[in-house]
């Protein structure tokens, strides 16, 4: 993992740290708008990808298909 992995976890999981479950597409949004946003060459898709990996390693509680980012939501284990 590169430091922009690290930088857009952090990102992603402050942005999750709702009660409420969030659209995943709403997530990589906010990731965007961040002001710790590392830009670059990065893309929704890898900001969808770090999400996915969050998710498998159990840091994120999700619902629904990851990869259709209107239809599932994630939020912060319970």
């Amino acid at each position: 993992m590169n430091k922009n992995s690290e930088t857009i976890d952090q990102i992603i999981l402050g942005h999750a740290a709702t009660k409420e479950r969030q659209k995943v597409a709403l997530v990589i949004s906010k990731v965007f708008d961040s002001p710790k946003f590392p830009g670059g060459d990065t893309t929704a898709q890898n900001v969808a990808d770090r999400i996915f990996v969050l998710a498998e390693a159990g840091k994120l509680e999700s619902t629904g298909n990851l990869r259709r980012w209107r239809k599932s939501t994630v939020r912060l284990p319970q």
